[in-house]
């Protein structure tokens, strides 16, 4: 057994899998991807196994797309083609978007000092800038340093359908508070109804603080 295992050894060489990478690296530098991007190898090269001889290694041009490249290595024995091996390239794209400056937990309200604007890879999602996340409510764990999107948040409903509210009427220079109910909820800068019980009237109007809404009478009346 132990000789037939040493014959078959003979009969065969090793081509390393990192030889085939290092030749495959010296097209994939030449590769231009544009924008803010870069290649990565997308998985290691198995050795080969080949028979005895004269081992040529032919790395030929790349094969782009817009997400992957991939590099031939011709392997020749003997000046006899034998077979082409493919070192694939992924190509990571970078984008600037939000992400959390430390790690977030379902219920936070998005306050200045939660996000920053950094470099991440990526991953199809839509990318956000900071004030489009700032007073929005966290609905699920966010890591620090992880993106932001905006389906993990909500709006902060600091005024809800039911509650007793403050209600600011500007009337051409005079403002009137009053308490109104608010007949739909709302977040900081959404339009929201409310009722005035005084008035018997229906009224809509801009969240402006918790419990707070601000109407202008000369447009908005209902």
């Amino acid at each position: 057994m132990l000789a037939l295992v040493a014959a078959a050894a003979f009969l065969t060489q090793t081509v390393p899998g990192a030889r085939l990478e290092t030749l495959a690296a010296t097209v994939e530098r030449t590769v231009h991807v544009g924008g803010d991007a870069k290649l990565v190898q997308a998985f290691p090269v198995p050795s080969q196994i080949v028979p005895p001889g004269r081992v040529t290694l032919r790395p030929q041009a790349a094969i782009v797309t817009t997400s992957y490249v991939n590099v031939p290595v011709e392997i020749d024995v003997n000046g006899a083609f034998l077979r082409k091996i493919f070192v694939g390239y992924r190509v990571e794209r970078f984008v600037q978007t939000a992400v959390a400056t430390h790690d977030l937990v379902p219920g936070t309200v998005i306050a200045p000092s939660d996000v920053r604007m950094a470099r991440v890879v990526f991953v199809g999602q839509q990318t956000n800038g900071t004030q489009a996340l700032i007073g929005r409510r966290i609905v699920a764990t966010i890591r620090s340093g992880a993106p932001i999107s905006i389906e993990v948040t909500q709006i902060n409903q600091i005024v809800k359908a039911g509650e007793v509210v403050t209600l600011i009427v500007d009337d051409g220079g005079v403002s009137v508070v009053a308490d109104a109910v608010a007949s739909t909820s709302g977040g900081l800068g959404e339009q929201v109804s409310v009722y005035n019980p005084q008035t018997h009237k229906a009224l809509t109007g801009t969240v402006v603080g918790p419990d707070r809404v601000e109407l202008n009478l000369t447009g908005d009346v209902q």
